[in-house]
């Protein structure tokens, strides 16, 4: 019992290390810092955006600070009691990220290293921060950043359209480096990213590491994403150091680069109609048995297309609608079709064994079909009319067995 006392407190002892301490940013607000000290040149600024308790994160971010780096670990939205809703995290300055820039080199002579993971809440304010850093300072140890699949793109566009990318990308020269799983949600549009970056500064400052065979949020373990993996998220420490070093060798750049003001305000929407009908780009695309469905079976009809994932709860939360619409149209020259992005056989079947979906479901599994029909978000869905043109669209999960989706189908019907 003595040993695994021991070997218990041998294991939690970067844990119990831990001395946490508040910077204050130019406005007077507090930020919570979780220190994690280590001996090493290498101070990791570490954002996050969970409140939930993450074994597999913890353990990673433990397992850096063994490997060697410091890590100050800063939950933002908490420290300035903010909530974790879409809008108010993309409004989010980079003026605590530059706060902690100022402490780390008041109080630290080490490399400085920033990341973060996901979504506008951090990535964003993070290369906001670093901007700011570098309009205030001659002499920087800012080795550079790097991102965990981040969402570098304004809020979520109408159905059918294109996202726009946050300015701030255009505008960051220091070294970047995105960590993209490979089944990733925005997998397919990290070439527009890095292209923005690279349009922003040296070519040779943003660099992009394919993940293979995970998902977003693979280093968090069971998550409604899918299930963590442990073989990627045991590579990310060594891998840290590794391009902490890679970036360091960069030349750094003399000044910052123009932050233009652009239009990112697009708004999450109900039911849109679209003012001009868009052909529908259409699929061909196997059902989970492998049995194929093409688009032109759909032809003459009017179809709802949704585009959807098992992983994702307002996608589930709206397949009993959209059951009730599909049986009350049923024999009326009505379909809804779904289309599930990048999920095996397996994974479907056994959400089908608990929840019944009651029209056909068919496998995106590269991701480039949702891509052709410009989804960002998902549920995303389509009404198409008989002639197979966009006439509706929707970036997000609705009620459709309702009186005004009745209304819209019924015209669709007589035209």
């Amino acid at each position: 019992m003595k040993q695994l006392f021991t070997l218990c407190l041998l294991l939690l002892s970067p844990l119990l290390a831990a001395e946490d301490f508040t910077v204050s940013d130019h406005d007077g607000n507090e930020i919570s810092v979780q220190h994690h000290p280590s001996e090493g040149d290498l101070l990791i600024i570490w954002l996050t955006d969970h409140e939930e308790v993450r074994s597999m994160f913890d353990e990673m971010v433990v397992a850096v600070n063994r490997a060697g780096a410091e890590i100050w670990r800063v939950d933002l939205l908490e420290s300035y009691f903010l909530p974790r809703s879409s809008e108010v995290q993309r409004k989010l300055s980079g003026n605590g990220v530059l706060a902690l820039l100022e402490a780390a080199h008041s109080q630290r002579n080490k490399r400085v290293l920033l990341v973060a993971y996901d979504r506008m809440p951090v990535p964003v304010p993070l290369l906001r921060g670093a901007r700011l850093w570098q309009q205030q300072q001659k002499k920087s140890r800012l080795t550079g950043a790097v991102l965990f699949y981040p969402n570098l793109f304004g809020p979520a566009p109408v159905a059918g359209q294109d996202p726009i990318i946050d300015p701030i990308v255009s505008a960051t020269n220091i070294p970047v480096v995105i960590y993209q799983p490979e089944i990733g949600s925005q997998r397919w549009r990290l070439s527009e990213v890095m292209g923005t970056f690279w349009r922003g500064g040296s070519p040779a400052y943003a660099y992009a590491y394919i993940v293979p065979r995970v998902r977003d949020w693979f280093f968090m373990g069971e998550t409604d994403h899918g299930p963590g993996d442990l073989g990627a998220t045991h590579a990310v420490p060594q891998q840290l150091l590794s391009l902490a070093a890679m970036m360091e060798r960069y030349p750094k750049p003399a000044s910052v680069t123009e932050l233009k003001s652009g239009d990112t305000g697009q708004q999450v929407m109900e039911l849109v109609e679209f003012k001009q009908p868009v052909t529908a780009p259409g699929f061909v695309l196997p059902d989970f048995e492998g049995k194929e469905d093409r688009w032109q079976n759909y032809r003459g009809k009017v179809t709802l297309v949704n585009f959807w994932a098992t992983w994702c709860p307002p996608c589930v939360e709206e397949v009993p609608s959209l059951n009730g619409l599909a049986a009350r149209y049923r024999d009326r020259n009505f379909e809804v079709v779904s289309i599930d992005f990048r999920e095996t056989n397996e994974q479907l079947q056994a959400f089908m064994k608990l929840i019944p979906v009651d029209f056909p479901v068919l496998m995106d599994r590269d991701g480039k079909t949702a891509m052709q029909w410009k989804v960002f978000s998902f549920p995303s869905s389509f009404i198409i009319d008989r002639a197979g043109n966009i006439r509706y669209s929707t970036n997000r999960a609705i009620d459709w067995d309702t009186a005004e989706s009745w209304k819209i189908i019924d015209q669709l019907l007589t035209e």
